[in-house]
């Protein structure tokens, strides 16, 4: 009896245990769009991971992005998604609560999955030439990634949103230009480099081709 008990006590213990990670794994319909609440607003923070400083943070410089730029952006921070993957999940949130002004497609949506360790950037296509895929990486891993890695997710949120703004509204510094520059120069001379090695060894194997001997080919 006592043995039935126990396994008893285990299943409801692993029962509850199920029933709590799903209830904490959002989708796209469950997070509320605080935006429609107030039009100050920009952070979905259901989970709490986000201090209400940072969010307030992130808020007012969303804010003031928006009324200098009209670009709109959706900051969401969630513990779990289950088992949907952070791109295919952004890119529904953004058509969903249509993120970016309405002909302008000028959206976009952070994401910060806490389970999955992942921040994934969603934009809309207006946004695409502003803020392109190698810019999103690089705020990434270079503004957001440090503070992450440690748990720090106020610091990497804020840290993150200040970057993008930086880009967006023409607030960058000429050091974060270069910066950018250099790094893309930098690609460039590796990648010349590259070529012109290959173009001698072609022009090696070419020149050793045309030396050998038609018939005994030595």
């Amino acid at each position: 009896m006592k043995h039935s008990k126990s396994i008893i006590l285990f299943l409801l213990l692993c029962l509850s245990f199920h029933v709590n990670a799903q209830e904490k794994a959002y989708t796209v319909e469950t997070i509320p769009n605080v935006h429609l609440q107030n039009k100050m607003r920009y952070v979905s923070n259901p989970g709490g991971i986000l201090s209400q400083e940072a969010c307030d943070s992130i808020d007012s410089m969303l804010w003031k992005l928006e009324q200098k730029t009209s670009i709109e952006v959706a900051v969401v921070v969630l513990p779990s998604i289950g088992d949907n993957n952070t791109f295919d999940f952004a890119h529904n949130l953004l058509n969903k609560w249509g993120v970016g002004k309405k002909g302008k497609d000028n959206g976009l949506v952070i994401l910060l999955v806490e389970d999955q360790r992942s921040v994934r950037f969603e934009t809309g296509y207006g946004l695409e030439g502003d803020l392109p895929d190698a810019i999103c990486k690089r705020i990434q891993t270079r503004k957001m990634i440090p503070f992450l890695r440690n748990n720090n997710w106020d610091g990497g949120m804020v840290s993150g949103v200040q970057s993008v703004c930086a880009r967006l509204d023409g607030s960058m510094t000429n050091d974060e230009k270069e910066s950018e520059n250099g790094g893309n120069i930098m690609f460039l001379f590796f990648a010349a480099g590259a070529f012109v090695m290959l173009v001698a060894f072609l022009s090696g194997i070419a020149s050793w081709r045309a030396t050998r001997c038609p018939k005994c080919g030595k």
